[in-house]
């Protein structure tokens, strides 16, 4: 009895050792990767525990791979037994005990520890030829190891997890810190671009005199740029309204503002209209209003945005055009002084003789009153043709406002030559035309284009009154052009154009005569070019030089629109 007393007092004392051992092995896991646990778990159990087998499989609860570790060599068949029994069983439920170790003759026992239920967290297997194994103390220190052992994979997972997580998370806000970076350098340089467009358009709209506005239809409101603010000399802190400008519109162009407006609103058109304002000062401004309407998904009209220039400046610089034009159709119809007084002078001269048949077949015994009404007839032939001259010479003396008609290029051409006849003749020059039929018609201002033609005639006679030898050819022509439009040309036999002095014929001011103003053939250019056209020159073969002009043909406005 005492020595039963002793022998379980031993094996206590040997089984608090190894558990007190076995309680201190998870603080050297601490740390440690899932293989070094499952590793130091097998060594544990051959070392400390004294086992001559130890095989250890630990899961990763959340589906890694499963780490396995084997010590010792004796149950070289456990690989086997173990899938026989997963075969036969399904999973490992319970502690399995195994008496026969499949070794031969050679003697030991084995069991099998399932860790989790239904080994989830995997599995301890064991073997030792001791007689008493498994003991329960053998088994309660195997459970104990192998909880230990489960627990530190777990935390290891976890911690290794969490190691993962931390460095994801460490990477995640390194690209965060560099995606905000990069954003706030591109948001800096995107608002500097900005700033600079900005400050661009701004010094842009200054010099051009443009500003830029929108114009919300329902609610009626408008916003202006900075220049639009200038232009109406209005304070950027007070909020534009569509009354205003009305009220500054000059009173004469109000109504035709308000109608431009409303049916720009109602027919859902483009704005593009000029009209007058007046500034607090009582001076009187230009402006020139383009507006497009923009739509939403639904096709409903939103707003209005366009621009608003200045056009001050221009009314004026055509003003002073027109005014220096005046000046030279006067000096040009001054030139002709002798001229027209001819072409006046010969159907009075006819009116006055046809007078004095008359009063002579009136006197006769009897009357001839048949050769009186033809007398009186051709006084009032002449009378009429004497009118003709002097309103022509009116129209082009006259200051009134352009026009644009559909003209015979032909027409005008004819009519200026008409005036122009007797000086033509008085120099000396023999004057041809070669107009051609059925000219596409232009549209243009007719004095404008006959004071074109006269100015060409009359330089055209100039250039030939210096000519001493030879014949003094002057001649008139018309054509279709085809993509040109219609083609006039003044063809002289003088002595031609001076090589260094044709690029400068049409600057203003530039002129080779001397009393000349240099201002007939600028404004020529300028009068052509208002029509769509152009005016140039060339040498005439074999003398002399060609001054030719072109005009577009009339735009047929019920024509189909190419598209493109």
């Amino acid at each position: 009895m005492p020595i039963s007393f002793e022998a379980d007092a031993l094996r206590l004392r040997t089984a608090v050792r190894d558990l007190v051992a076995l309680s201190t092995v998870p603080a050297a896991w601490v740390g440690r990767g899932p293989s070094a646990i499952a590793g130091g778990l097998a060594d544990v159990l051959v070392n400390t525990l004294r086992l001559d087998f130890a095989f250890v499989r630990l899961c990763d609860p959340n589906g890694g791979a499963a780490v396995e570790v084997t010590r010792g060599n004796a149950w070289p068949a456990f690989p086997e037994w173990l899938q026989q029994y997963l075969a036969n069983n399904g999973r490992l439920s319970r502690r399995e005990a195994v008496r026969d170790l499949g070794c031969g003759t050679q003697g030991g026992c084995g069991i099998v520890i399932p860790v989790g239920v239904d080994a989830e967290g995997g599995l301890v297997a064991a073997a030792c030829d001791s007689a008493d194994f498994p003991s329960e103390i053998d088994q309660l220190l195997l459970s104990v190891a192998a909880n230990h052992a489960a627990t530190a994979f777990r935390m290891a997972r976890l911690v290794d997890d969490h190691r993962r997580a931390e460095a994801a998370l460490r990477e995640s806000e390194r690209q965060l810190r560099k995606a905000r970076d990069e954003l706030e350098t591109k948001v800096a340089e995107r608002t500097a671009e900005l700033q600079r467009s900005e400050a661009y358009l701004a010094e842009a709209q200054r010099l051009s005199h443009t500003g830029s506005f929108g114009w919300e239809v329902f609610s009626g409101k408008l916003y202006w740029s900075e220049e639009t603010f200038r232009i109406f000399e209005r304070d950027p802190a007070h909020q534009p309204t569509v009354d205003f400008v009305l009220q500054r519109t000059h009173p004469q162009d109000r109504a035709v503002v308000q109608q431009t407006i409303d049916r720009a609103r109602q027919h859902r058109r483009a704005l593009d209209f000029e009209h007058r304002l007046l500034t607090t000062d009582g001076q009187v401004k230009h402006v020139h209003f383009v507006g497009h309407p923009a739509f939403d998904e639904a096709g409903n009209l939103v707003e209005f945005v366009g621009s608003v220039m200045d056009v001050t400046e221009r009314c004026r610089a055509d003003q002073e055009r027109q005014a220096i034009a005046h000046v030279n159709r006067i000096t040009t119809m001054g030139q002709l002084t002798a001229s027209i007084a001819h072409e006046v002078n010969q159907p009075l001269a006819g009116a006055v003789s046809s007078a004095h048949a008359a009063l002579h077949w009136l006197e006769a015994q009897p009357p001839n009153l048949e050769e009186t009404r033809q007398s009186l007839a051709a006084i009032i032939t002449d009378g009429n043709r004497a009118a003709e001259i002097i309103q022509r010479i009116r129209n082009l003396v006259k200051r009134a406002p352009s026009r644009n008609d559909q003209l015979d290029i032909n027409e005008p051409i004819l009519e200026v030559i008409a005036l122009a006849r007797s000086e033509v003749q008085r120099s000396g020059v023999s004057l041809q035309t070669r107009l051609a039929p059925d000219l596409p018609l232009v549209e243009g201002d007719r004095v404008q284009l006959q004071q074109v033609m006269l100015n060409l005639i009359l330089n055209a006679v100039e250039a030939l009154s210096g000519v001493s030898e030879g014949s003094r050819d002057l001649l008139i022509s018309s054509e279709d052009g085809g993509a040109d439009g219609v083609r006039v040309a003044v063809q002289d036999s003088g002595p031609g154009l001076i090589p260094e002095s044709v690029d400068r014929l049409f600057e203003a001011f530039y002129t080779t005569k001397p009393t000349g103003m240099g201002m007939g053939l600028a404004i020529c250019r300028s009068i052509i070019e208002a029509h769509g056209g152009r005016l140039w020159a060339t040498a005439n073969e074999p003398r002399g030089a060609v001054f030719q002009f072109s005009l577009p043909p009339e735009r047929d406005e019920t024509a189909p629109k190419r598209a493109g």
